[in-house]
């Protein structure tokens, strides 16, 4: 007789699959680089990334500076903010050819204490995502699309899912896209907040 594996491990175990990306805008807003806070402009955890249109999905692979592909999971391959700025600034592009750079994005990773929450489609959950981004009262910027936010906040997340729909959380092996296209609302800078574990358990272990 086969049990069941237990909620939380088959987080880890059955990924599910994502949705499909936007195509790029008609129209690039560039990086604002002076926005972005401090505390994570500090950290050499960065990579340059650009759309890319593969398995009928489009996606945001990392790039080094030197035009390899960057890992969330191998900090050998992070590049510091200024490097990882200037080569999509100066609208460089893979040896591979195809698309400049089209922003900048960060490694999230244990040592850093950041939690990254990726909400999307909030244009479909506008009031949903308006609760979180007030609830956990951190830095919030718009996605590249601009139909999405990306909250950054000091703090840790509990074993179990992270991702559930339109709403992802991580603190480790994951690169999310800034912009420093900062929501007027929220602050300049990444807090710690006190709703971060009833957020994750309302939207991903309960899933309301």
């Amino acid at each position: 007789m086969t049990h069941p594996l237990p909620r939380w491990l088959q987080a880890y175990t059955a990924a599910p699959a994502r949705a499909p990306q936007k195509a790029p805008p008609e129209s690039m807003q560039p990086v604002e680089r002076w926005a972005i806070p401090q505390e994570l402009r500090n950290h050499d955890a960065w990579a340059a990334w650009r759309y890319s249109y593969d398995l009928e999905r489009w996606s945001k692979p990392p790039y080094r500076p030197d035009g390899e592909r960057a890992e969330a999971s191998d900090a050998s391959t992070w590049s510091s903010f200024d490097d990882a700025y200037r080569v999509y600034q100066d609208r460089l592009m893979p040896p591979a050819g195809g698309r400049p750079y089209d922003g900048v994005s960060f490694a999230l990773d244990p040592r850093w204490g950041i939690v990254g929450v990726d909400l999307d489609h909030v244009s479909e959950h506008r009031r949903d995502a308006d609760a979180i981004v007030c609830a956990l009262g951190s830095y919030t910027e718009y996605s590249p699309s601009r139909d999405g936010y990306r909250i950054f906040l000091k703090g840790s997340l509990p074993e179990g899912r992270r991702r559930r729909g339109w709403v992802e959380m991580y603190s480790q092996r994951r690169f999310l896209t800034v912009t420093g296209h900062k929501l007027p609302e929220s602050p300049a800078h990444l807090a710690s907040s006190h709703n971060l574990y009833a957020v994750w358990d309302r939207w991903l272990n309960r899933g309301e």
